[in-house]
């Protein structure tokens, strides 16, 4: 919603032309709290009310968030630089330029939200029903009065779920893990020859991975982060470091992400939205993985989580079934914890079952279905495959 803040002259002489955005527009009362109430977007002032004001850098202390001023000509200076500016020598001007303004600010707001939507419904991270329980609940969490921690396994990619938060805010994300100590209060505050990160408006920010800070870090950033109330903090961090995050940021509502081996019945659909993301993106015609492959992702822990899906279902569509099950025994490598574990014997016993139809189905195949050449390839009797194929069929 755009955010409109009026001077009180201007309230009433403008509120009969502005009367049609209402539902469409929040809009200030007039009085002189207001203006402290909200991060304006649109902010209208008058002459009797203008105080002498001529720089940009005052205006903005009392509307650090406004995208664009209307000042009237009379106290315009050449002091004040900058685009967003719309000087207004009369109250006609003033209302047909204000319209024409809020119109578009409306409408890209419309087309804007629409886009979010429309990619946060195609963004296969959310793809299945197991997911649907705890988006309707941290959507619940969007008013909380605290700022959020997100707590998520490496390769969670957390940063999919803020956007899901706030779909109308333009998020802006701070990676902390790849800031040194030295380098974090330069690039968030600045310094006196150039303003930080935080000198800029912004609607939502989100620091990523902030279990890389060490403790004094760690307090700096808790206490800059509690003084930010005009806009959405989020901060993430990994589950095995959450206890020393937590000591710090222990009035932050603690979101925990859910690990994808805790979303099995989703692992087809994510598999599947993942596949066709990447051939519509690549133009590229990709045969599904089998039944046989689908259940052994769904025995599988994925302990790099999302990310390490996005990568075997890039591999697979490059790669093809049997090249892209080896990945498997390198994501072994990514276990940490127990439960992160599949069961081996299960496991093994599917994965070699899995390999061994890929192949056979592969030889006949290359032999054009021609089962004696088939058996005498796979160094097998004609009456074993035939078996073997009778067996694939019925699963």
């Amino acid at each position: 919603m755009v955010k409109l803040f009026l001077d009180n002259d201007l309230i009433r002489e403008t509120e009969h032309y502005l009367s049609r955005f209402k539902k469409k527009c929040l809009i200030s009362s007039g009085e002189s709290d207001s203006k402290y109430s909200e991060p304006w977007d649109i902010v209208v002032l008058s002459e009797q009310s203008f105080d002498k004001t001529t720089s940009i850098e005052k205006l903005q202390v009392e509307f650090p968030f406004s995208r664009l001023f209307f000042l009237p000509s009379s106290v315009y200076s050449p002091k004040i630089h900058r685009e967003d500016v719309i000087v207004f020598s009369d109250k006609n001007t003033l209302i047909n330029n204000l319209i024409t303004v809020l119109s578009f600010q409306i409408e890209m707001e419309e087309k804007n939200r629409q886009f979010s939507n429309n990619s946060l419904c195609r963004e296969p991270l959310f793809s299945g029903n197991e997911i649907k329980p705890f988006l309707r609940a941290i959507r619940g969490m969007k008013n909380s009065p605290l700022n959020l921690l997100f707590v998520g396994e490496k390769g969670s990619e957390t940063h999919h779920y803020a956007r899901f938060l706030y779909p109308e805010l333009i998020i802006d994300t701070v990676d902390c893990g790849i800031l040194s100590a030295e380098s974090l209060r330069l690039y968030l505050e600045g310094d006196k020859f150039k303003g930080g990160f935080l000198s800029v408006p912004h609607q939502c920010v989100y620091f990523d991975n902030i279990h890389g800070l060490d403790t004094d870090d760690l307090l700096y950033l808790y206490s800059l982060t509690n003084r930010l109330k005009a806009f959405p903090v989020i901060a993430s961090c990994e589950v095995e470091e959450l206890e020393r995050v937590k000591t710090v940021f222990d009035l932050y509502e603690q979101i925990e992400i859910p690990p994808i081996r805790k979303r099995k019945d989703d692992i087809p659909f994510l598999m599947n939205d993942l596949i066709s993301q990447f051939a519509q993106e690549h133009n590229l015609k990709i045969k599904y993985p089998t039944k046989s492959t689908l259940e052994i992702c769904m025995m599988y822990s994925w302990p790099g989580n999302y990310t390490e899906l996005k990568k075997f279902t890039r591999d697979y569509c490059l790669n093809g079934d049997l090249n892209t099950l080896q990945e498997f025994y390198k994501g072994i490598e990514l276990v940490k914890t127990e439960d992160q574990l599949p069961q081996l014997s299960s496991f093994q016993k599917k994965l070699r079952n899995t390999v061994e139809e890929i192949f056979v189905k592969k030889v006949m195949e290359i032999t054009e279905n021609n089962r004696k050449k088939a058996a005498s390839l796979l160094g097998i009797s004609y009456k074993s495959l035939s078996k073997k194929l009778k067996l694939f069929e019925n699963d």
